[in-house]
């Protein structure tokens, strides 16, 4: 018998792979019908990366479990949570009678990483969110500005979180060549006009700026991604793939 279920709303380290509308909430229906505990992995999308303060929230998702960090305190320190549902709570609480439900571990409630918590969540309460949401519209038009560029295959993502995936193809949608040591090297061009991304080795590159963002920060992403997708289409091992 199958215990609990674990999905990312959208999937982060897979290179930004965002599932069709309603995916989310079938898979909770699925695990609703068959009684198994259904795990929302938020610890990339949680506290507004892709819009809403849960990525769950916008599919009207409530699930069983919910496993945060990096968002909680903005990475300034480190902390993690794991959310539970009233129906989940209540059926602990209901059987530890008298007794605390308790979850403890060796670093947890740290001092420093609550207060630090506390003040990010003010944050994303003051407006932070709702600039967000903003700065999230703008870059994904933005980025999909893009889809001329010789060697975009794919645009994707949500919110402040998204991907361009680079190909040599296209039609074929063929991976930039390993001799272009893609990971690397886009990196490093980036790194190296000012943009701080993810470069998968597939050749994708991952957003996932700060909240606070303005419109120049944004505009300013984008006008060095082109660049870098200009450099980049000048390697000489980029090049001979292409010719291919």
């Amino acid at each position: 018998r199958v215990a609990a279920f674990y999905a990312e709303p959208i999937q982060g380290s897979g290179g930004v792979l965002v599932p069709p509308t309603g995916w989310l909430k079938a898979l909770h229906a699925v695990c609703k019908e068959h009684d198994i505990l259904f795990v929302a992995d938020e610890v990339i999308t949680a506290f507004g990366r892709t819009g809403p303060l849960f990525a769950c929230d916008e599919d009207d998702v409530v699930p069983d479990f919910m496993t945060t960090a990096k968002g909680l305190t903005s990475g300034y320190v480190p902390m993690g949570a794991v959310f539970m549902s009233d129906r989940v709570y209540n059926t602990i609480a209901d059987g530890a009678g008298k007794a605390p439900v308790g979850h403890g571990y060796t670093y947890s409630a740290h001092p420093v990483s609550a207060a630090v918590g506390l003040e990010c969540l003010s944050l994303y309460e003051g407006g932070l969110l709702e600039n967000g949401r903003k700065a999230g519209k703008r870059l994904m038009e933005g980025l999909r500005s893009l889809a001329d560029h010789p060697l975009v295959g794919d645009i994707r993502g949500r919110g402040m979180l998204a991907a361009v995936e680079l190909v040599t193809d296209k039609e074929r949608k063929t991976p930039l060549p390993v001799a272009a040591d893609p990971g690397r090297r886009i990196f490093d061009r980036a790194w190296a006009n000012g943009l701080v991304i993810r470069a998968f080795n597939s050749g994708i590159l991952g957003y996932a700026p700060p909240l606070c963002c303005t419109e120049d920060d944004i505009d300013g992403i984008l006008e060095r991604t082109r660049m870098t997708l200009d450099q980049t289409l000048e390697d000489k091992d980029v090049r001979a793939a292409m010719k291919r």
